[in-house]
Order: structure tokens, then C-alpha cells, then sequence
């Protein structure tokens, strides 16, 4: 490490962003920007805290998989013979080739390049031509297991063996969000893309309404023209969730030509408004009360990051009549604000990478959520064993 990347990673270096927000200063470029940086955030963050795998309802049946890649480990999702749900490393014990890719159904996995044959739990079933090497112990050469559990419908995995429950790193968001009932809710539509900024480009992007204004404009007139844009109010548990939420129309979510009904037994507030919900730091759940939609990320280094974006409804409005026909109405302020929020985070990077880009402020009403997070980042990065 060198001198100048060793400064990069000293807490004198952040002593104007770790203080209260009315003074605070935002994080400084390099940090968006530097490998040791990001690999330090893989070791300390995404492998040692829950990650939004898939929903449980995409692997319904037994043999269901999907493959994913999470900061360059590849992982399998999938549904045993009696229901259970395993995340298992897609290496095999053989040569390390990957044994999966995309999803779909099966009994066994088969290693593409030599054979071996594991279970859908991971036990390694045969491996051709064997015989000959000695102390060889099949039952020693299974798939490695990643912790997987669910909630509301979500499936988590955590790299870390021992990290606390879900549900317990959950707090109180479960309770909270009871009556909006996700676990019954079935997605509809995926939106995949991949963009040329740093992950926290946009995470912090897609937790704040400072934005709206300036960068939705284009949705704000097409979809409510004459609207009052009104910041978010913004509450959570530092280091643990963050909600911002908004008026429906500010929230750019339902139509203002309603038809799907809104979740029955919501309160007035849930009724009223959408959340924005960041469990951190990769759950980026977004309540409007007719449905749910999230983001789901996919770190690939500094500079690029794939972001998937989900659309769930319940499955009483799937099964309305009309639901075909009035879903692209829901969809297409999606489409475009999706559209915008990607250029703009590869904008923001781009202005990042500049010799001349420095640390700016915060606006204390309206970046609450920005600034908990960039709290978040560094005392992980900061006070790990690594560091």
C-alpha cells in the first residue's frame, strides 16, 4: 500500500465528514474511485452482512436455482427436495469451474468440464474416474454452504457464519412493515442495468428527494405536471435503516389515474405516502401502498454496477381482469425515472474521477439518509480488523 493510498484509509482523513450534518462535508472522491478502497468494502461490508439474494416466489419448486455473483463470488440459490431453500458456492471442489449459470430447474448439478455431481444440497454425488487417488473422500468435497434466510418474501444470504440472525439485524422494520404483507406479493416485471458508477453513486442517489426536481424533471412533467415537489421526511436507526418518505405524487410511483387498489389495512400514513427504505446496506425497498418494488446491486469493482429493479403485486391485483391491460400505466413512469436515475449516477461518477472534484456539504433537511449511510461505510471500512 502506499503512502498516499495508506492516508486514504485513516480516520484523520474523514475527520470533516464524521461530524453532526450541519457541518459535515461529503466523502472524498478518491473513495468512490480507488480499488483498495472498494476491495477493502467487499471484505468488510458485503462479506460480512445480509444480501438480497432473489424472492422466494422465483424458486417455487423443488430444484428451482438461480446463479448469482456477488463481488466476484459465485453463488447458487436454489429449493431442495423438501422445500428448503440453500445458497451454495457455484465452484466446484474439483477445479473450481463454475457449475450453474442463469436459472431454471434440476435434480443435480453437474460440473460442466469434468463430471462431479453434487446434490441440491451440495454433497458431492460422483466424480468419474476416481478410483485411483488415494485418501479421495467424496464426503469431504461438498458445496461450500452460505448462510440463507428469509423475510417478507426476500431471500437473504450472509457470507459471514457468524453474523446475527436476519430477523434480529432486521430490528423493528418487520413489524413495522407487517401490514403490507410482501411475502404474498409476486413479481412482474424486472428491469436489469448496468451502469458505469460506483455503487454508492447510487445508493446514495436512490435514497434521497433532493434529486427529484433537477434530475426526475422529465417524469415530474409527463406523469404530474402541476405537482408540488415537498422534501422527504427521513427516520431510521443509524447503522441499521434508514426511511425517507413522501407524498404519493412526489413519491413518482402510483399513477394519478388509480386503478389497482391500494393494500387493504394499510394506515392513513401508508395510504398517504411512499417509503424509501434502505436496510443497510443492500436491501433499497420502495413502498408504495398499491405494491412493492426494490433494487438489488451488483458491486463489479469501482467503477461499474449492475442494479436490478424489481416490480411485485399483490396477487389479487395479478388476477384481476384487467390487470394486463392497466399495468403498463404503473410501469412506464418506472421506465423512465429508472432511465434518469442512470444517467445521472454516471454523471455524478464521472465528475467524481476529476483531478479537480472535491468533498462538498451536505443539505441538512434533505440528506439525512446520504449522510447516515456515508456514516455507515466508513465505520465499517474503518474499524474492521483490516483496517
Amino acid at each position: 500500500m502506499t503512502a498516499h493510498s495508506s492516508s486514504l484509509f485513516s480516520r484523520s482523513t474523514f475527520k470533516d465528514v464524521i461530524v453532526p450534518i450541519s457541518q459535515a462535508s461529503t466523502l472524498p472522491p478518491q473513495v468512490y474511485t480507488s480499488q483498495e478502497w472498494y476491495d477493502r468494502e467487499v471484505e468488510t461490508i458485503f462479506l460480512k452482512t445480509w444480501l438480497v439474494a432473489t424472492r422466494d416466489s422465483e424458486i417455487p419448486n423443488p430444484g428451482d436455482f438461480v446463479r448469482l455473483d456477488f463481488v466476484g463470488e459465485p453463488v447458487i440459490i436454489v429449493r431442495d427436495k423438501v422445500g428448503k431453500i440453500h445458497a451454495l458456492s457455484a465452484s466446484c471442489r474439483h477445479r473450481g469451474a463454475e457449475i450453474a449459470k442463469g436459472s431454471g430447474n434440476c435434480r443435480t448439478f453437474v460440473c460442466p468440464y469434468h463430471g462431479w455431481t453434487y446434490s441440491l444440497t451440495g454433497e458431492l454425488l460422483s466424480a468419474p474416474a476416481m478410483e485411483d487417488a488415494i485418501g479421495f473422500d467424496k464426503s469431504k468435497c461438498r458445496l461450500p454452504s452460505i448462510r440463507a434466510e428469509t423475510w417478507g418474501g426476500f431471500v437473504f444470504i450472509n457470507f459471514d457464519e457468524n453474523a446475527e440472525p436476519l430477523l434480529t439485524a432486521l430490528h423493528d422494520l418487520p413489524e413495522r412493515f407487517k401490514s403490507y404483507r410482501m411475502d404474498e406479493m409476486l413479481v412482474t416485471r424486472k428491469w436489469v442495468n448496468r451502469m458505469n458508477c460506483n455503487w454508492k453513486v447510487w445508493v446514495e442517489n436512490s435514497r434521497e428527494g433532493y434529486h427529484v426536481p433537477f434530475a426526475h424533471r422529465g417524469s415530474v412533467d409527463r406523469f404530474y405536471p402541476g405537482s408540488k415537489l415537498t422534501p422527504f421526511s427521513a427516520k431510521g436507526i443509524p447503522g441499521v435503516y434508514e426511511i425517507n418518505t413522501s407524498n404519493n405524487e412526489n413519491g413518482l410511483y402510483v399513477p394519478r389515474r388509480k386503478v389497482f387498489p391500494f393494500i387493504e389495512g394499510l394506515s392513513p400514513q401508508d395510504n398517504d405516502g411512499t417509503h424509501f427504505i434502505i436496510f443497510y446496506p443492500h436491501l433499497l425497498l420502495n413502498l408504495p401502498p398499491d405494491r412493492i418494488t426494490f433494487h438489488q446491486y451488483f458491486p463489479e469493482g469501482p467503477e461499474w454496477t449492475t442494479v436490478v429493479t424489481w416490480c411485485c403485486f399483490p396477487k389479487s391485483t395479478i388476477e384481476r381482469d384487467d390487470f394486463e391491460k392497466e399495468v403498463p400505466d404503473y410501469y412506464a413512469p418506472m421506465d423512465l425515472f429508472i432511465a434518469e436515475d442512470r444517467e445521472i449516477c454516471e454523471v455524478a461518477h464521472r465528475g467524481l474521477r476529476s483531478r479537480y472534484a472535491a468533498p462538498g456539504r451536505y443539505c441538512p433537511q434533505q440528506e439525512r439518509t446520504v449522510y447516515q449511510f456515508v456514516r455507515y461505510v466508513i465505520d465499517r471500512v474503518l474499524e474492521s480488523d483490516a483496517a
